[in-house]
């Protein structure tokens, strides 16, 4: 597909810029979601770079989602005439602040824990024989003697009457 100067020069410094490109699949959308450049043009591309073995491609959700490889990074370092120096923010150490994580150190810190043995003091669980749960008599017919007519069956898979 031929692909004005000017709008792969623009894909291609974003897509050196972030190392990455999310193109929707929707060769109809006037425009890309972060360029001003349609969306099948990125599209296209994208794909070429893709088939070129300068990106790799995955699709999830109607989006590609685009990665650029090692060999990408030469040829756009080439055909854009970046220097060395210059790399995509994937490959960009982050600065971590010193201190480690924040809240505590290590397994825990200096956190107390919650379980101390026995409950609070407003804690009184009661064991009738009229509780719900398992084997107990229930509500009102709740759970009853499949005998009387209650309980789980309700009239379905049970022998004629």
């Amino acid at each position: 597909m031929l692909v004005p100067k000017k709008n792969r020069s623009v894909v291609y410094n974003q897509l050196f810029e972030d190392g990455v490109m999310v193109v929707k699949k929707d060769p109809f959308q006037k425009k890309h979601d972060t360029l001003e450049v349609p969306n099948l043009h990125v599209m296209k591309l994208c794909q070429s770079l893709c088939s070129r073995g300068y990106l790799k491609e995955q699709f999830s959700w109607q989006h590609y989602y685009y990665f650029l490889t090692d060999d990408g990074i030469e040829y756009l370092r080439g055909y854009l005439n970046i220097p060395p120096e210059v790399i995509p923010a994937t490959l960009k150490k982050t600065t971590r602040p010193p201190g480690g994580v924040p809240g505590g150190s290590g397994m825990g810190g200096d956190r107390r824990f919650d379980k101390r043995g026995e409950p609070g003091g407003d804690f009184r669980p009661e064991f009738r024989d009229a509780g719900f749960g398992r084997g107990g008599g229930g509500y009102q017919g709740y759970r009853t003697d499949p005998q009387t007519g209650g309980g789980y069956g309700f009239g379905r898979g049970g022998p004629p009457s």
